[in-house]
C-alpha cells in the first residue's frame, strides 16, 4: 500500500499559535484554564487536561487566581468585557484569522445594515462573532438563502472553516436578494488550502482517511469533500479507530491510500495513523 498524504494537513497557525501560548504562560508557573475547548481535537484536549489545563464555563465560578485563556474560536464581546471589568487575568489565544471576521462584522454593521455570516449558528465562532454587531443574521443553508426577505443592503462574511464552494453558492442568492451587497469572503486560507489539497487527494487514490475529532468543523468539511470526490472515504479521530471493526480489512485492499487532517489534528496523531496504514 502507498499513502499519499495531502499537501496541507494538520494544525493551521491559529492552533499553533494557541498552544503557544499556553506553552508560554505554563513556562512562568502560570495556572491556566481555558473558557471552553481551546480546539476541537479531543487527544488535544486530554492533553491539556493532562497538564492541569481545564476548562470552565460560562455557568462557572471563574477563578481570579488563575489566567483564562480565550479559546481560538473567540467568545462574545460582552463576555469578554464582563470579564476584564472583574478582573480576570486574560490569555486571548482567538485566532487572528477569526479577529478580522469580528472587526469586518463590526465595520460593516456600522451603519445599521443587516451582516449576514454564512456559517452554523451554534458554532462557538459564530456565536462570539454575532455579537460584534447589532443586525445580524446568521445563514446556514442556501435554501435559508434563498428564503430571505429583499434587502437594500447587506454585507456577507463566512465562517472560517466553511466550504469555500458553499459560500459562492450562498452569494450568489444573496445576490439576487440584495440590491447592494458588501462581500468579504473570510474563509481562513489554511482552510482553502486544506480544501484543495483534499480536492486533488482524493482523485488520485482509492481511498481516503480523514483524521479529525468529530465536533471540528473544518474537519467535518475535509471529509464532505472527500466523500464528494471518493466514495471511500473515511473519517477517523485516531488511529485506535482503524483498529476497531472492519476498517483496516477494508483499507488493506487498496494499493493506494490518501491521509488527509484538519486544522486542529496534531501532526502526532497524524503520524500515527501514517504509521498504521503503513503497517497494513
Amino acid at each position: 500500500m502507498k499513502i499519499l498524504v495531502a499537501e496541507q494537513a494538520g494544525f493551521c497557525f491559529g492552533v499553533k499559535r494557541a498552544l503557544k501560548l499556553i506553552d508560554e504562560f505554563q513556562r512562568q508557573g502560570k495556572t491556566i484554564q481555558t473558557y471552553g475547548p481551546l480546539i476541537h481535537n479531543t487527544p488535544v484536549l486530554n492533553d491539556l487536561a493532562a497538564r492541569g489545563i481545564g476548562q470552565v464555563s460560562p455557568s462557572d465560578a471563574i477563578a481570579r487566581d488563575k489566567v483564562l485563556c480565550i479559546r481560538t474560536h473567540g467568545i462574545p464581546r460582552d463576555a469578554e468585557r464582563r470579564l476584564r471589568r472583574r478582573g480576570v487575568p486574560l490569555l486571548d489565544a482567538t485566532c487572528p484569522l477569526v479577529k478580522k471576521v469580528q472587526k469586518v462584522i463590526e465595520r460593516l454593521g456600522r451603519n445599521g445594515a443587516p451582516v449576514l455570516i454564512v456559517g452554523d449558528p451554534a458554532h462557538p465562532e459564530i456565536v462570539a462573532a454575532r455579537s460584534y454587531a447589532r443586525n445580524v443574521r446568521v445563514i446556514d443553508s442556501l435554501a435559508a438563502a434563498q428564503a430571505l426577505p429583499r434587502l437594500r443592503e447587506a454585507g456577507v462574511v463566512a465562517q472560517t472553516t466553511l466550504d469555500t464552494d458553499f459560500f459562492r453558492q450562498v452569494v450568489a442568492a444573496l445576490v439576487e436578494r440584495c440590491q447592494k451587497l458588501h462581500v468579504v469572503n473570510t474563509v481562513c486560507q489554511a482552510t482553502q488550502d486544506r480544501q484543495e489539497a483534499v480536492r486533488k487527494l482524493a482523485e488520485r487514490v482509492d481511498a481516503v482517511v480523514v483524521v479529525g475529532s468529530r465536533t471540528s468543523s473544518n474537519t467535518k468539511k475535509l471529509y464532505q469533500i472527500a466523500r464528494a470526490k471518493n466514495r471511500r472515504a473515511l473519517w477517523i479521530e485516531t488511529a485506535d479507530d482503524l483498529r476497531r471493526g472492519r476498517a483496516a480489512a477494508r483499507l488493506r485492499a487498496f494499493r493506494r491510500v490518501g491521509l488527509a487532517a484538519g486544522a486542529s489534528t496534531s501532526p502526532q496523531e497524524l503520524d500515527n495513523v501514517k504509521k498504521f496504514l503503513q503497517k497494513l
